[in-house]
Parts: C-alpha cells; sequence; structure tokens
C-alpha cells in the first residue's frame, strides 16, 4: 500500500507526479528541487529577457535545498 504526498510548501513538480509517495516505511522523494515556493524562481539564477543564464550560483541552488 502507498500513500501519495503533495504539499503547498514546496514548488510545484514540473511533471506529472507527487512531492513524495510513502511505501511501507520508505519514502521516495520526486519533485523536490531548489525552486521557491511562491514563485517558482530558482536562487542564484538570473536570466535575460530571453531567457538566457546571466548568473548562475550553484552554492544559493544548494543551500536551498539543505536544511540548516
Amino acid at each position: 500500500m502507498s500513500e501519495i504526498i503533495n504539499t503547498d510548501s514546496a514548488a510545484k513538480p514540473l511533471g506529472a507526479y507527487p512531492h513524495a509517495r510513502r511505501v511501507g516505511n520508505l519514502l521516495f522523494l520526486s519533485g523536490i528541487g531548489s525552486r521557491n515556493a511562491k514563485d517558482n524562481t530558482i536562487p542564484g539564477l538570473e536570466l535575460d529577457a530571453e531567457g538566457n543564464i546571466i548568473k548562475y550560483d550553484i552554492e544559493a541552488e544548494t543551500l536551498q535545498v539543505l536544511p540548516m
């Protein structure tokens, strides 16, 4: 038996899948990333008007996904 887990506290998944699924005592995560739940932006990423990357800060993105 499995349980599908979705939350409004995280950014919406980019595909047709839940944030997580619990099967027994295992938890499988999907759709979890560094995107901001409020506006779907990625920390440390700056784009120009055409959507090209101007600046990319992997440290800022990493810190977004690690609990501190």
